[in-house]
């Protein structure tokens, strides 16, 4: 089922929400595990100070065969707490793509891959797209097994994708030396290969998953649309959908 609308103002409220929420866990993770190990070694200390001298081995032993499973159940606790919520979403998302559970109707936020799962290449402040080498992009696409690397700017707005396709296409046109200094910018400098890059959908959160479809087979040669609060371009990215992820659906 779709979500109901909503406006720009809710979904800021939406995501400012979440990453409160975030910043309580991190912080409270840090301050549980902080002040346990602070107490935790002031005890130990002070227990084998105010042991005999003869007997502080023993009693060292003793606080150690203690004190380390005591802190190891705390720190899994805390790591429980912070890190149950995303894995058990990330879970559920790649059993569904997997099983292509995900229906038409569906809305794209429950569908597409979410920005913080994303593996892209980023620029720097300062650093243009044009400056990244082709390496970097075929070091991601190696080390990942992926086939396509989304290249974001430092504001999250996506400019390109790289397709590995492209990347072959490009380097059979030059020498292996050349194709090891090569920048994205000499490959865009190519008509085609431009608009391969640049051939990117784009839809606003409450879409449904089949009209992110619907937008993919309206540019030509399509295969990622990136969701946006509103849909626009120039906005920052919060999702991915794939032409084999969109193909999965019932």
């Amino acid at each position: 089922m779709a979500l109901p609308e909503q406006s720009e103002s809710d979904l800021y409220t939406v995501r400012l929400r979440s990453n409160k929420e975030t910043t309580f866990r991190a912080k409270l993770a840090a301050w549980v595990v902080g002040l346990s190990l602070a107490a935790i070694t002031g005890l130990s200390a002070l227990v084998v100070a105010m042991a005999d001298t003869g007997d502080r081995d023993r009693v060292s032993q003793l606080v150690f065969s203690s004190v380390l499973p005591l802190f190891g159940t705390w720190v899994g606790t805390v790591l429980a707490f912070y890190f149950a919520r995303e894995n058990l979403e990330a879970a559920t998302q790649s059993t569904l793509r997997l099983s292509g559970g995900y229906k038409k109707d569906d809305s794209v936020s429950a569908v597409m891959i979410r920005r913080e799962q994303m593996i892209v290449r980023s620029t720097a402040p300062g650093e243009s797209a044009s400056d990244i080498t082709l390496e970097s992009i075929a070091t991601i696409i190696a080390v990942t097994g992926k086939k396509r690397v989304p290249i974001l700017d430092d504001t999250g707005t996506v400019k390109y994708v790289v397709h590995q396709s492209l990347l072959d296409s490009y380097a059979r046109t030059v020498t292996p030396e050349q194709y090891s200094h090569a920048l994205l910018g000499e490959l865009l400098s190519g008509n085609e290969n431009r608009r391969l890059a640049e051939a990117i959908g784009f839809v606003s959160i409450t879409t449904t998953a089949v009209e992110a479809r619907d937008q993919m087979h309206r540019v030509s040669d399509c295969n990622d649309v990136f969701v946006t609060s509103s849909g626009y371009p120039g906005e920052p990215v919060l999702g991915w959908l794939t032409n084999n992820l969109l193909a999965t659906l019932q």
